[in-house]
């Protein structure tokens, strides 16, 4: 059943315009993970739930698998469904909820969510670059990285765990006899910490993988994949091009045979398959991207490190945080709303009063890496760097088409031809 209604109820609990809010409380891509350890017997986030009706009122499971397909919105499942196997299969023969994500609409900022249980008000990691202020440096999080492609660690005396300050679950998960097991390109980092994590090579090698581990009595009681390839193809080609096509018939192909049609019957009755999102994607024509570069103005305002040079827009193209010099934050703001728009401008304490970056008590992490002023672009990427410029397909802000992510939930039994 695709829930066309919830996506109804959330615009207008939520939509502002052409943006979209996060449904924190409620259908949000926050409460996902907490709730799917609880359905075990884990309880690493009890005040984090989804409502009930969110995956379709499946009881009596033993195992979960969680499939986190990177960058496939609400709006890319309503529109390609019909067309694709085991995504007609969820539709058809289990549950289908549209949710918000997270803002920033970033897989750097919802995977430590997703991993922690934490909202970026509290964690603190609020984009893909992000200036740190204990180095005076800007580092690209998810790879922690410098920017010019060095491991950060080896160039600051700055660790991975660092980036954000929250608690994994799975720790948590495992005292309460819930051992969880994560499939990923990678290797895990401090965010998955507590889990058992698995890298794999290729989609057949996750797809057989996940397959086994559902199979094995002896095996882990929560299993999660991580898939990128979805969300790679988008920011390169845009949202729904013939390689984007061709990516997601052979991710989701792969993963219906391999794990769907030949996994043991009697665990398929057990185990509950779900499949997620951290964002969608928002087409941006590289024509249409605006380059930070040319705005001199905009230099003049930013914040000196200690060298003296200006600390650039950090967070992302669809997220731009500014650190601002002294007295310099009304006159910027007024120009960005003139010669940027149309776009979303944010003060620190608007994002906080409005419950932007999530709905508790900012850390303190979050008040040294939020922006004194957060741009949200509407429809294009707005940045200083020529590879991020020449993205056709990007995500981050506030759209509809970006904030919009599916949860699908169904037995394996059920998804079966």
């Amino acid at each position: 059943m695709l829930r066309t209604g919830v996506a109804e109820g959330i615009l207008t609990a939520h939509g502002d315009g052409e943006a979209v809010f996060p449904a924190y409380e409620d259908y949000c891509f926050a409460n996902v993970n907490p709730t799917l350890l609880s359905l075990l017997g884990a309880d690493p986030r009890p005040e984090r739930r989804l409502p009930e009706d969110a995956l379709g009122g499946v009881e009596a499971v033993d195992r979960v698998v969680c499939l986190f397909l990177d960058g496939y919105g609400w709006e890319q499942w309503r529109r390609d469904h019909a067309d694709v196997p085991l995504l007609s299969a969820f539709s058809e023969r289990g549950t289908v909820t549209p949710l918000t994500t997270i803002y920033p609409s970033e897989t750097a900022a919802a995977t430590t969510t997703f991993h922690t249980g934490r909202t970026p008000v509290e964690h603190g990691l609020l984009g893909w670059w992000q200036y740190v202020d204990g180095v005076d440096a800007v580092v690209t999080s998810l790879p922690f990285l410098t920017t010019d492609g060095d491991p950060a660690g080896e160039v600051y005396d700055l660790r991975p765990e660092d980036m954000f300050d929250a608690d994994p679950m799975y720790g948590r998960a495992a005292e309460a006899g819930v051992g969880s097991r994560l499939h990923q390109p990678v290797p895990g980092g401090p965010e998955t910490a507590g889990a058992e994590t698995v890298v794999y090579d290729s989609i057949p090698d996750l797809a057989v993988s996940l397959r086994r581990d559902v199979s094995d009595p002896d095996g882990p009681e929560y299993v999660y994949g991580y898939v990128p390839e979805v969300d790679a193809v988008a920011h390169r080609d845009g949202n729904g091009g013939e390689r984007y096509r061709a990516r997601l018939e052979m991710v989701t192909e792969c993963l219906r045979r391999e794990l769907v049609d030949r996994v043991d019957p009697g665990a398929a009755e057990r185990t509950l398959f779900v499949v997620m999102a951290d964002h969608g994607l928002v087409n941006t024509p590289p024509a249409d991207n605006v380059d930070l570069t040319a705005a001199e103005w905009l230099w003049d305002a930013l914040e000196r490190d200690g060298d003296g040079d200006p600390i650039p827009p950090v967070g992302s193209p669809r997220n731009v945080h500014l650190f601002l010099r002294d007295g310099a934050l009304a006159e910027t703001r007024a120009r960005i709303d003139d010669e940027f728009h149309p776009c979303r401008t944010f003060t620190r304490a608007e994002a906080v009063e409005r419950g932007l970056f999530g709905d508790a008590d900012p850390s303190a992490l979050f008040e040294r890496r939020c922006g004194d002023l957060v741009v949200v672009p509407r429809g294009r990427g707005t940045w200083w760097e020529d590879d991020e410029l020449a993205l056709a397909g990007m995500h981050g802000g506030l759209e509809r088409a970006e904030m919009l992510v599916p949860l699908a939930a169904a037995r394996l039994a059920d998804l079966r031809g």
